[in-house]
């Protein structure tokens, strides 16, 4: 007797990828000289650990001066990611937030205080 098994490994992610940086830059949000820190956040589903479809990809700016957070212009995000030498100009940002007592993990999406560097949820760098 022919047996036959069939097991789909499947599910869905979220997932961040650095895209790169962008230097000499000024700040929306402090107006100091600085640099964005472009990353890529999408949702995948995955086949036996194979990504096949994304959807709801987004790029954000972050940056080091003052912790503020801004939403990249997606077509910008995409010329960026192909061209790490295109400009973003200031039109293309809007803000997400501005540091707080609270840092933001990425990976679990929650507040997290200040202190911390990592992730005491998920272990994540913050």
């Amino acid at each position: 007797m022919d047996r036959m098994f069939f097991v789909a490994v499947f599910g869905v992610k979220d997932k961040e990828k650095h895209i790169g940086t962008y230097n000499l830059a000024i700040c929306p949000a402090c107006e100091g000289l600085t640099r964005y820190e472009v990353r890529k956040s999408y949702r995948y589903l995955h086949l036996f650990f194979i990504p096949t479809i994304r959807w709801n990809v987004k790029y954000f700016v972050g940056t080091p001066c003052c912790g503020s957070l801004f939403e990249l212009d997606p077509v910008v995000g995409k010329k960026f990611e192909k061209n790490p030498d295109i400009e973003i100009k200031q039109e293309n940002l809007r803000r997400v937030y501005t540091r707080s007592p609270l840092k933001y993990c990425l990976d679990c999406k929650i507040d997290v205080p200040g202190q911390f560097s990592y992730c005491p949820y998920c272990g994540g760098r913050l």
